[in-house]
């Protein structure tokens, strides 16, 4: 494959809504060594086999391997922090995390939604990647929502949840239903005929109520396909207690390129209202965070409530 066509599949893999979990083992001397990875599964409830895959150029890749067993912890949606730090080449990862050495001695992060220690059953090498299975040893889980992983970007289901519980119980001019949809870093914007101005494709404006499945057929008339990734914004219009619910999405196909706009060519004196222009602006910030939220709100004040937020 060329870098464009790896690229694309990188792209495509990413479609797929994981869990977080950061994966731990010792080394020969003790040291504890970790890694954060969404490549995990059960494989077997009998006997109880899980799977993770590290890949072959991780500096701890040759620890793994050799070790007798390893750890998973499954993150829980306050621990995006805990994410980035194993997922980083920092030394002092273990200094930083709050931790303890499990029934098995391998080391167990606090708060998580559930862990197991494992014996290393067997390993494969496939690709750019090998395959680690373990035997569990020992686990433990409790009531902590799990931090969800998709196109770049954490998802918090819990707050989602909420966010669309809130407008659901809102009264007034019924529901828009919109999505800010991505395509090669530009985002979809129509134009109404009406009065010239840019908005985000949505379901719902002219009063009737909105839908998700509204607004898919909506970008499918626009010969867009596009997935629902997460929630990105709830909030009220005060003048007439519309509420309105959009997503972030993103392409899977388009037939017409020139519905995309990138950052730098936005019309943003054109755009349709404060609203439309608000969210653009934290999206794009947001993206080169990697760090997003849900807003909760009015057109006129509301917050973002991030997922890493207690």
């Amino acid at each position: 494959m060329n870098a464009n066509d790896l690229r694309r599949l990188r792209n495509a893999f990413g479609s797929f809504i994981t869990g977080v979990t950061v994966v731990t083992t010792r080394e020969a001397d003790g040291t504890p060594r970790g890694f954060t990875a969404n490549s995990f599964a059960s494989v077997s409830l009998d006997p109880p086999l899980l799977l993770v895959c590290i890949g072959k150029s991780a500096d701890s890749h040759p620890v793994f391997t050799a070790a007798d067993g390893f750890a998973v912890n499954i993150l829980a949606a306050e621990q995006i922090d805990t994410s980035g730090l194993f997922a980083s080449k920092r030394a002092d990862k273990f200094e930083r995390a709050d931790w303890y050495a499990g029934p098995g001695g391998l080391p167990l992060l606090r708060d998580v939604c559930a862990w197991f220690e494992c014996g290393l059953e067997n390993l494969h090498y496939a690709g750019d990647h090998t395959i680690l299975i373990g035997r569990v040893r020992a686990f433990d889980y409790g009531d902590h929502t799990g931090l969800g992983f998709v196109r770049g970007g954490y998802v918090n289901l819990a707050l989602e949840q909420e966010a669309v519980r809130a407008a659901a119980t809102g009264v007034g001019a019924g529901v828009v239903v919109g999505a800010i949809v991505e395509h090669d870093d530009r985002v979809m914007l129509v134009q109404d005929a009406q009065t010239g101005k840019w908005r985000l494709p949505a379901s719902g404006l002219d009063g009737s109520p909105g839908a998700l499945n509204q607004l898919l057929d909506l970008l499918a008339e626009f010969g867009v396909r596009a997935s629902i990734a997460a929630l990105f914004a709830v909030f009220e219009n005060r003048r007439n207690g519309q509420q309105s619910i959009y997503y972030r999405a993103f392409c899977e196909a388009v037939e017409g390129e020139h519905l995309f706009r990138a950052h730098a060519d936005l019309p943003w004196d054109k755009l349709a209202s404060k609203p439309v222009a608000t969210m653009l602006k934290r999206y794009f910030a947001e993206k080169e965070n990697q760090r997003f939220g849900i807003y909760f709100g009015s057109d006129q004040s509301g917050a973002v409530k991030l997922i890493a937020d207690d």
